[in-house]
């Protein structure tokens, strides 16, 4: 418990850019991170624990694996369920709520570390930690819109009687849609489900705002009449039908996302849905949420009804639909519109970070995240005489019983590391009065280019020799295990990344949310 204390990322301050934010990684630090009572309505649509995996079209290139919806009573899972308790020994609003339930299911299906029980204890020991926080930043007055399917709904309805109050439960929305079925052993499964919840009992409802019309049944009964609404003091009809339409009850027929309006993404909702959502339960100019924001229909809802929003995405997979979504339909470039925070989580989407070049934003996100591992920070990107980051340290000197000044610089390839590239590195180097050069790239360097690098000798310290020119190749072992980095540089301090940093955008500073893979 207590990691997410040292990640920082940008409060929310009423500004027109923190209206809109989106961000990457896992979304329970960023949640975390936000203040209390801040969101008037929270939409999401989280993974079902289907066992399925979802593919998202990248470019023109290939189908890359976004995410895999299967579930392993691992060592996250332990260690998260371990913080959920810890939380609830301190008395943490909500978790002594979660911690029950979850004990409670081990009761019940006496802990299994195995088999379909143990991927379902996995995925509910997921999903109330981030339940517990999405209740939390809600304002008194939020509503809590949760879509599952029938995979594991069940459970997750008790999980959120727990966590609100069986009272705060409103109501359970099927949401049904026609599709082709093959199936001839079951009926086919053509609905989900979506649970309201409020925090408390004063809540926000537009009725009149998601109105529809009356069916031509209804109209054609002699009994039944569309009526103005009755003025201050007026005599009721009983009989009385609104002129804008009736309330929309529980069952929602609405067809499946087609034609224009799919993005390719495997779990992609219709828009509509969330914007009957969002039209019922606030208000524009609040600030709506979805924790699990995939290719981004919550909040291109939220954006067309003038709402504010927040979206949290695990994978940097999902930043390109949503992309040209906001862009094809609002006209909102990211990073200029709306910031967009996060990190990398494995080698695949530092590639989709650097596939627009070295002029792009996210390149120079990249760039920074590199260089904060290394705990250093970054440089400007602009006349940095090829410098990418400076790292100032005060090491203890045995013999002479004091501190020393040491200076360490670093730089980023994302391509080949050549020889030319080397020497440029090591004068800049000299130039800026470093005593160890670190050059990060992806791509493993020749026997020659390593022989370059020791003729820059080496920096001796307390006894220890280390090397002056290093290199780093960042590998999916490392977002695997962080700790591999001291095994490709060898350095006279411990490395502490860095989790906050602050670039430019148009004049303004922001600050960026960096954390530890």
């Amino acid at each position: 418990m207590g990691s997410e204390r040292n990640i920082m990322l940008k409060q929310f301050d009423g500004s027109a850019l923190d209206r809109r934010s989106l961000y990457f990684g896992d979304n329970l630090k960023v949640l975390r991170t936000l203040p209390d009572n801040l969101v008037a309505l929270c939409c999401t649509d989280p993974p079902f624990n289907s066992g399925r995996d979802y593919n998202i079209f990248l470019g023109a290139d290939a189908q890359e694996t976004a995410f895999k919806d299967t579930w392993k009573y691992d060592d996250v899972a332990i260690t998260t369920r371990r913080d959920v308790a810890e939380r609830a020994a301190n008395q943490e609003d909500g978790y002594v709520a979660a911690e029950r339930f979850l004990k409670g299911f081990d009761v019940m299906f006496d802990s299994p570390t195995r088999g379909k029980d143990a991927e379902l204890r996995s995925y509910l020991t997921f999903m109330a930690p981030r339940i517990v926080e999405i209740r939390r930043v809600l304002k008194e007055t939020g509503s809590f819109y949760l879509h599952c399917d029938a995979t594991a709904s069940h459970y997750l309805k008790e999980l959120c009687d727990v966590i609100f109050g069986r009272k705060q439960f409103r109501n359970e929305i099927v949401w049904h849609y026609a599709h082709m079925s093959a199936t001839k052993r079951h009926f086919p499964r053509k609905h989900d489900i979506i649970f309201r919840y409020t925090k408390s009992n004063d809540w926000i409802f537009n009725a009149d705002d998601i109105r529809i019309p009356y069916t031509e049944s209804s109209l054609n009964r002699e009994k039944y009449k569309i009526k103005k609404r009755p003025g201050f003091g007026e005599e009721v009809d009983s009989n009385w039908l609104h002129e804008k339409g009736k309330i929309p009850d529980t069952v929602w027929d609405m067809p499946l996302c087609r034609g224009k309006e799919r993005f390719g993404y495997p779990t992609q909702k219709p828009r509509a849905l969330y914007e009957r959502i969002i039209k019922a339960s606030s208000n524009e100019g609040d600030i709506v949420l979805d924790a699990f924001c995939g290719c981004g229909t919550t909040i291109d809802a939220a954006e067309t009804l003038k709402r504010g929003w927040i979206g949290i995405d695990l994978t940097l997979l999902a930043l390109e639909p949503i992309q040209e979504r906001m862009q094809a339909r609002h006209h909102l470039k990211a990073f200029e519109d709306y910031p967009v925070y996060g990190y990398p989580v494995n080698l695949q989407e530092v590639k989709v970070m650097l596939a627009n070049g070295e002029n792009s934003q996210r390149y120079k996100d990249f760039e920074n995240w590199a260089v904060t591992r290394l705990g250093m920070n970054p440089t400007r990107h602009v006349g940095d005489g090829g410098i990418d980051g400076i790292g100032n340290y005060q090491l203890w000197h045995d013999e002479m019983m004091e501190t020393v000044d040491t200076k360490a610089v670093c730089e980023v390839k994302s391509g080949r590391i050549q020889l030319p590239t080397v020497r440029a590195f090591r004068t800049a180097m000299n130039d800026a009065e470093a005593t160890i050069g670190i050059l990060i790239g992806l791509d493993t360097i020749s026997a020659g280019i390593k022989q370059e690098m020791l003729k820059e000798g080496y920096y001796e310290h307390n006894g220890e020799k280390y090397p002056r020119l290093q290199y780093w190749q960042i590998t999916d072992e490392y977002f695997a295990n962080p700790a591999s980095l001291m095994l490709d540089i060898k350095l006279p301090w411990q490395p502490e990344p860095i989790y906050h940093i602050e670039p430019h955008y148009d004049g303004e500073q922001q600050n960026l949310g960096l954390y530890n893979p």
